[in-house]
């Protein structure tokens, strides 16, 4: 290493010594920074109101919450559906004004608060779909100022808009019902109808093949051959006015045809049935019932039977809203650590702006 090297070395060595007697001599710019920030740090969290943070997580429930809806073919809820109802209600500004309009005293809000920006800065909702591994966590969170029970809140808005939730769901059950019970009605009386046209076309042909037997003297069953006394083995050919080639009716006799026509007309009397109308009548019947359970609050699976709380209904609930243990805005220990770090790099700087004065002063004197 040459002299000069060395003497470099040695000027640096003497430069930082300067700094750190600069930094020394100092003292007070770097306190008074330290200081004015860490006021102004106290100052903003004094002005600033807190707010805090709480959530609510659910998966979707079991399909035994919603048997009821299941009772009969062409209708069904599954878990899914109705996890996606409830989280889509949950999010729409709609069906939180309505809860707000409800429950006022429970938030704490501005006579003039607009609504719709207390909804969109207060609640954030994700998870109502599936994840890459095919699982669905439903995140409601919240933000609410200090002096809001804001845990009580959102369970509270999760519970009401639940309950609506299952009454929505019940609606369109008992509205898919009556609509299947009005159908059922229209099937049995066009049933019906076409039974009561058959049974009287059928009373007409007994009625016309009962004069034709009297007219004969034909009182019982017999055959053309022994009615017309012909040789055994001759053939003779009947047939009826439709012309199928089967025999007239009034071969029965009309004691026979008279006892059919007994028959019928009680039939008829009794009401009109068989194995369809029947079949109809037991659905129709059912559904009945349904609709008059559901009119009374008393279908099991639906209104009986079923867990009291609404929300558990409709979700199985992970996590309940419950108070955090401090606010989430402002961040206190964070903000006076920023204050410090910030104080002392300003007051650092104001160390080398003072020195810089001093030293231009000082150069100022020397050339005058």
């Amino acid at each position: 290493m040459t002299s000069e090297d060395l003497q470099n070395h040695y000027d640096d060595e003497i430069d930082l010594r300067d700094l750190a007697l600069m930094l020394v001599e100092g003292w007070y710019w770097i306190v008074g920074a330290v200081v004015v920030a860490v006021v102004a740090a106290f100052a903003y969290l004094a002005v600033t109101t807190p707010t805090y943070e709480t959530r609510f997580r659910a998966v979707p429930a079991s399909s035994a919450n919603f048997s009821g809806f299941n009772l009969l073919s062409g209708f069904s809820i599954s878990p899914e559906e109705a996890y996606r109802a409830l989280g889509n209600r949950l999010s729409s500004f709609q069906n939180f004004e309505a809860f707000v309009n409800e429950n006022r005293e429970k938030f704490v809000l501005a006579e003039d608060a607009d609504l719709g920006r207390v909804f969109s800065g207060r609640f954030s909702i994700d998870g109502l779909g599936a994840d890459r591994n095919g699982q669905q966590v439903m995140n409601l969170t919240y933000t609410y100022p200090e002096g809001e029970e804001g845990a009580d809140v959102l369970n509270a808005y999760v519970r009401d808009t639940a309950i609506k939730v299952w009454s929505t769901l019940r609606s369109r059950f008992d509205d898919h019902n009556r609509a299947q019970i009005a159908r059922l009605i229209t099937d049995l009386q066009l049933k019906k109808e076409t039974m009561q046209r058959s049974r009287e076309d059928r009373l007409f042909t007994l009625e016309q093949a009962i004069t034709v037997a009297r007219n004969l003297g034909i009182e019982k069953p017999t055959t053309p051959q022994q009615f017309g006394r012909q040789p055994s083995g001759s053939e003779v050919i009947y047939a009826n006015i439709s012309g199928d080639g089967s025999l007239p009716l009034y071969f029965m006799g009309y004691q026979a045809l008279e006892a059919e026509l007994q028959v019928l007309e009680e039939n008829i009397r009794e009401g009109l049935s068989n194995y369809e109308i029947r079949e109809a009548e037991q659905q129709l019947e059912q559904r009945v019932r349904i609709a008059e359970l559901l009119d009374s609050g008393r279908l099991q699976g639906v209104d009986e039977g079923v867990e009291p709380n609404h929300t558990e209904r409709v979700v199985d609930v992970v996590e309940y809203a419950f108070p955090p243990a401090g606010p989430s805005e402002p961040r206190r220990a964070l903000i006076l650590a920023l204050s410090l770090v910030l104080g002392g790099m300003l007051g650092v700087m104001l160390v080398f702006l003072s020195r810089f004065a001093v030293s231009l002063r000082s150069y100022r004197k020397a050339k005058g």
